[in-house]
Formats: structure tokens, sequence, C-alpha cells
């Protein structure tokens, strides 16, 4: 039916009062009844339409910083989704590997013998056949970290590979392996990241934001500590805390946390007592307790790196050399059965007093020997946990020993236990600020900031004395090999940050025939081009819809005669630090990419807000 008599049928009240008598003498058919209930659907909801347009607008149509914080809220909300698969992954493959639900240390204590020993063989040989054979099948490529894809790489990173080895990862922690869940769970909701970046078309800048943000909120879901996990990727991996960045990374971690504890209900990581630390005397031993932990930290990390270049040596297939792994675990299991997972039940232990002494040494013991086994083999995991509790037994051991010394003035040993997870993360990560925070968002107590900061400041210092203060993440922050991963993955001139226009109009059309053909998605400015698609101006649609709505502008009136002309433009080959000129100068958020000074065919546009990240990562590669 044609538009015009669409539009009459509804506005002739003659054929209104007709059209009701006929409904009276005869029922309507099927799908006219339906054409009906569909029009009442459509004049009640129209409100309710143009409520989420507007909305819709705030949030992706706006400035370039509502943007970012509004992918990142969502990448925040996605990652945690991601990390709760894992975490279910984990239980549904432990029940498949032994038929128990629980702490893994408590499913070992119900085995003994072989059958204790044989589950982590079982697992390390199932992980390695992934690793071995799923790569081939697959046809993947070489595995990105999302460290190396944030500060050496374009910000992609393979979904088929890093979820080939989430499977592997599955497999080793479900069977016992003495590995941290959260390296899985953090490459899991990095990859979220990647993928709404280059979904979104984002440059490349802003694309390694996305997947720091979606690192940020794996680490809120795995430790709920959303403030630290911001931190974390800001402090270690993109070196900088600049708000460009950093306030992106808090939105994703808050959005993660909030919706992994309040939506899916998940408690805090460790249930850690209150404690009373003791007079500020106290503070002195808590310094020297960093001390100590920061010399431990570079042989932990000597020792890793040694298990890693034995097992590389061996000729063997990896899921030999990932079983071999396994077997060294499940026979130290038979003698201690804590050294099953990633030592979250043994912590629990430490800090409410259930182990300590000999006994605990011996534990931390095998658990050193465990944990270089399972890194060493190959196995896909973190070793973030494994080192909170190496942290928390050596500071349980130094308290306790200071405690039976001085029973009456010295704190129990679970307050210097909390310490020393705190003083050992920092001294391994090099990571003082991070670590304060994180062990504070888990207690809640502010009675252990002081001697935690004293520790972790004092930790951190002495272990940067020791392999040219490279930290446990050095190798995943340098290109493997000393390559870059995707050629010359420096942001060197505008051509890189470029990105597609909102909307394109001839400068011959009118304005109302612009505002009508614009894409759904809201346009923040409209560029003129002529018919050799030369810039020639730009307008700002809600400018423009304004001026109609007051009767001050007629529609049909020329686009180019209400248009701004174009007379500042970048060209791909500007330096960086130029195109900044130009923004502060312009006192712009967005500027038009034509293709050089004697040619205005436009490419694209470039905003201030990548052109700034731009800059940052080029500054924190250098320090």
């Amino acid at each position: 039916m044609p538009h015009g008599r669409l539009e009459s049928a509804f506005v002739n009240p003659g054929g209104m009062e007709n059209d009701h008598d006929q409904r009276k003498m005869q029922p309507k058919s099927p799908p006219n009844q339906l054409m009906d209930r569909l029009r009442r659907i459509a004049r009640g909801t129209l409100p309710t339409a143009r409520f989420f347009q507007r909305l819709k607008a705030i949030f992706i149509g706006h400035e370039e910083l509502t943007a970012i914080v509004f992918w990142a809220a969502l990448i925040g909300i996605l990652g945690a989704f991601a990390s709760v698969m894992f975490r279910e992954g984990i239980h549904l493959f432990q029940w498949i590997l032994t038929g128990e639900y629980g702490s893994l240390e408590h499913v070992a204590t119900t085995r003994v013998g072989l059958r204790r020993a044989m589950v982590p063989v079982i697992g390390g040989l199932g992980a390695g056949l992934v690793m071995q054979y799923g790569a081939k099948i697959i046809a993947a490529k070489r595995s990105v970290d999302y460290m190396e894809a944030v500060v050496v790489g374009d910000g992609v990173i393979s979904a088929r590979t890093s979820l080939l080895r989430s499977v592997s990862s599955l497999l080793t922690i479900a069977s016992g392996g003495s590995i941290g869940r959260e390296g899985p769970m953090v490459q899991l909701a990095a990859l979220v990241g990647s993928k709404v970046g280059l979904w979104n078309r984002a440059p490349m800048p802003r694309r390694r934001l996305l997947v720091a943000c979606g690192a940020a909120a794996g680490i809120a879901s795995a430790y709920n500590a959303p403030i630290a996990g911001a931190l974390f990727v800001a402090e270690i991996v993109m070196g900088s805390y600049a708000m460009e960045s950093f306030g992106p990374l808090l939105v994703a971690s808050v959005s993660a946390d909030a919706t992994i504890h309040r939506f899916f209900g998940y408690g805090p990581v460790f249930q850690i007592p209150a404690f009373h630390f003791g007079d500020n005397w106290e503070l002195i031993l808590y310094a020297l307790l960093g001390v100590l932990l920061g010399h431990l930290a570079p042989p932990f990390i000597a020792l890793l790196e040694w298990s890693k270049a034995r097992f590389k040596a061996l000729k063997v297939p990896i899921f030999l050399k990932m079983g071999l792994g396994g077997l060294i675990v499940g026979l130290v299991s038979i003698r201690f059965p804590q050294v099953w997972g990633n030592g979250y039940g043994i912590v629990d232990a430490i800090m409410h007093n259930r182990i300590a002494g000999s006994l605990l040494l011996a534990v931390l013991l095998a658990k050193l020997l465990s944990t270089a086994s399972t890194v060493g083999s190959g196995a896909v995991g973190g070793v973030f946990t494994p080192t909170l509790f190496i942290g928390a037994a050596v500071g349980a051991l130094v308290g306790g020993a200071l405690h039976m010394i001085f029973p009456h003035m010295v704190s129990e040993s679970g307050a210097f236990a909390v310490v020393g997870m705190g003083g050992f993360l920092a001294a391994t990560t090099h990571a003082p600020l991070t670590s304060v925070l994180m062990i504070f968002e888990m207690t809640l107590d502010h009675q252990i900031v002081l001697p935690l900061i004293l520790a972790c400041v004092t930790a951190h210092y002495a272990a940067k004395v020791y392999r040219g203060g490279a930290s446990i993440y050095h190798d995943h922050l340098s290109p493997e090999g000393g390559e870059t991963i995707s050629g010359d993955w420096g942001v060197r001139s505008v051509g890189d940050l470029l990105k597609p226009v909102d909307a394109v109009a001839s400068d011959l059309d009118s304005v109302g025939y612009i505002l009508g053909n614009l894409p759904r998605r809201p346009a923040r400015r409209v560029y003129l081009v002529n018919k050799d698609q030369e810039l020639v101006a730009s307008l700002d649609p809600a400018t423009l819809r304004a001026r109609i709505k007051s009767g001050e502008l007629d529609p049909n009136a020329p686009a180019i005669g209400v248009s701004m002309p174009a007379k500042t433009v970048l060209t791909p080959d500007q330096s960086l630090t130029a195109a900044l000129e130009v923004f502060l100068r312009e006192k712009a958020t967005v500027l038009p990419v034509t293709a050089g000074q004697w040619r205005t065919t436009l490419l694209g546009e470039v905003s201030r807000h990548d052109l700034l990240l731009a800059l940052q990562d080029r500054i924190a590669g250098k320090q």
C-alpha cells in the first residue's frame, strides 16, 4: 500500500468510523489482527524506543572517553562471565578425573599411594596431548600472552590458541597440578577485550588498552580486588598511571568484580581472620621480614627458570614432559597431599593457624618442588597464587619463631603470614603498590596497612639488587627471541591511528536529506566531500537538529551553507608529536585525515584520546 494511502487512512475520521463499523459486522482475518496488534505495540513502545535511542547516543555517540568507558564496562562484565566459565570448567574436569568436588587438597587426602600419585600424571599427559595435537588440528598460531599483546603487540589475541591453552590448563589444574588458575582466567578476559577492539575497529593503541581492560577484569574476578587488578595492569604491564588508561582499567575491574561477586555470588578467595598488631616497635620486624622475602624471591624465580631449561632440554614430546611434571607432583603428594592445586586451601590453613612449625616448613619445600616441576614442564597457568602461598608460609614461619621467643610482645604468626603474602608478591613482581592494595582489599583491615607498606617496599628494593632488576614477568613483557610479534608494532605516525569516519555526505545535499539518511549508529560529525571525494567541510548533526526544531533552520537549505570549512586536517605521514601540537592548538577532540598537503581526499579521522594512548605507549616503552 502506498505511503500516502496509509497516512490518509490514519487521519481521516470518516474512514476510521467506517472501519469501526466493518469490525462490528465481521471479524478480522488473522493477518489483519496481527497487523493491528503490531501497530498497537509500535504506538506503545515509541517513547521507549526514543529513550533507548537517546541512551545509545549518550554512551556510544558521545566523546571518545565516554565511549571508552562504555567498552571498558562491557569488557569487565564479559570478562567476568569468561572467568566464571573457567572456574566451573575446573570443577567439571575435577569431577571427571577424580569423581569428587571440593578443594583439591581435601580430594588428595581421600586417596592413598598410587591412586593419589596417578591423577596428576593423567592430567599432565592429557594437557600435553591437547597442546601437541590440538594445535595441529586447529592450525593454531604462536600463543600471544596478554602482556605481549599490550606491550609489544598490536592488541590482537588468537581465540583458537587461547581456548586451546585454556583446555590444557583445565586438565592440569583439575588434576592437582601445582599452578595458579588466575593465568588462564586473565588470558580469557583479555581475549574478550581483544575481540571487542577488533569488532569496534579500534586503532592499535585503543585495542591494546581494551586488552589491558580485559586483563584487569580477569585479575579482579580472580582475587576480589578491583583496585589492585587495575593497578597491576597499570604498574606492571602498561608502566603508566595516566588517567587516559587508568580510568578505563578501573571501570573494567570494578564491573568484573561486581558481576562475579554480586551477580554470581562468589565469596572472597581467602577467609582471613582479624588480626591484632602489636606495638609500633614491631614495624621493625615487618621491615626485616620484607628484607628476607626480597632475598628469597630471586632464588625462587631462578628455580622456575632452571626447571624450564631442564625440561626444555629433554628431547621428548611435550605431552611426555608434562606427564613427567605431573609424575613429580604425584610422587611428592604421596607424602604431602597439600601440594595439590594452587595453594588456596593451605593458605587458609596458615591464616587460621592449623599448620605451623616443621610441618609447614616441609610443606613449603614440597610445594616449591611441585610448582617448579609443573611450571617447568610447560603447563599453562599462573604463578600468582603459588607466590602468595610462599610468602604466607615464610611469614608464618618467621612470625611463629618470633612469637616463641617473645610470646607476649610479638603478634601471632597469622599476622606475619598476611604481611608475608604482600612482601613476597612485591619482591617477585616488583610492584609494591599493587601488592599493598591487593592484600588490603583481601583483608579490609586498616591495621595491616603500615606493616604491609614497610614489608612490600623493603622486599621490593632488596629484590631489585638481583637479576638486573628483572621481575618474574620479565619474559612476558619482552617479545620472544627479541623479535616483535607482528612486524613493526610501534605506532609512529598519524596513519597508524586512522579509523573510519561516522558519516560522509555530498556537499550538494540538503540538510534534511543528510539528517534523514544518517546511519543507525549516532554520528557525532558528518564530513562533506565534493564529487572527487575531497574533503570540503563538516557538520554537527546534533546542532543542526536543534536549529531545525527551533525553526531557525530550513531542512531544505543546502548543507554547505551551514557547515564548518575543513581548515585544519592531519596527514598520514605526520608525526605523533606534530599531531599533538595541532590538537592542542585547535582544542579539538577529533580531526580528519586527508591524503596529503596537495590532495585533500578524506581517508578517515584520528581522536585525541588514541593519540595520547600512543604517546603514552612510546614513553613507557623507553623507560
